[in-house]
């Protein structure tokens, strides 16, 4: 299955076979993270695969495997880890595994070295399939996450967010799509305000699979506002 296909078929998964995946496979993984494509190539990103042992916070959520992902705490951080991870989300959909975004898992150990842990994602082999059919999303309609409802930016439609709550919203002009994240209120848990960027970054993926010999990102001069938004880039496709 190729990632675009993938698009339309994940679901995140929450049960998981408690057998651990094999070294091949695990080593395929860990062979795919050096060929995300970056938001911004100049901040560093890492990620590890850890054991259930090495969690914390799971909220009975289990599987045999973690990603941790770790970033230099620059602009534009939270959107570019959202926008690699998912690529690597597809790709596990793609080859029949299972996973899942962890808002409020974290990792026992403090990390050592000059980068921030950002979010864990659980994966493994599902119970169950890790695919549903199209009528079975429940998102919002594309006249609430754009300004032009076209075939363009339907795939962002099917972007995975933290409670599904999907807080983007983007701007069609031409050829050019702006994105922007929606404002936190005041009463928003510090982590589910990070997860909005992340957030962004997940739905832009989604454009780049749909869009990868098209796509480039970058930030525009004056952008328009949009209310109870703030700009976070644009893409020309």
């Amino acid at each position: 299955m190729s990632l675009n296909e993938a698009v339309y078929k994940r679901k995140s998964t929450r049960k998981y076979q408690s057998d651990a995946l094999d070294e091949k496979t695990l080593q395929d993984i860990h062979s795919y993270f050096t060929k995300i494509k970056p938001l911004y190539c100049d901040i560093k990103v890492n990620f590890d695969i850890v054991n259930k042992e090495s969690m914390k916070g799971l909220l009975s959520l289990f599987s045999p495997h973690y990603i941790l992902a770790m970033s230099e705490n620059e602009k534009g951080y939270l959107v570019n880890v959202g926008f690699m991870l998912q690529q690597v989300d597809l790709y596990l959909s793609s080859i029949g595994l299972g996973g899942c975004w962890l808002g409020m898992a974290k990792p026992k150990e403090k990390l050592s070295g000059d980068m921030e842990f950002v979010i864990a994602y659980a994966f493994g082999k599902p119970v169950g399939s890790p695919y549903r059919n199209l009528e079975d999303f429940k998102r919002k309609s594309l006249d609430k996450l754009s300004n032009n409802a076209n075939s363009r930016i339907k795939v962002v439609q099917f972007a995975p967010s933290a409670r599904n709550s999907q807080n983007y919203y983007f701007v069609t002009e031409g050829s050019i799509i702006h994105a922007y994240c929606a404002k936190a209120g005041l009463l928003t848990i510090k982590q589910f305000a990070k997860m909005r960027e992340i957030d962004v970054g997940i739905a832009l993926a989604h454009l780049y699979v749909e869009n990868s010999e098209r796509f480039k990102f970058f930030e525009a001069t004056n952008p328009q506002d949009v209310k109870g938004h703030y700009y976070i880039g644009s893409v020309e496709l």
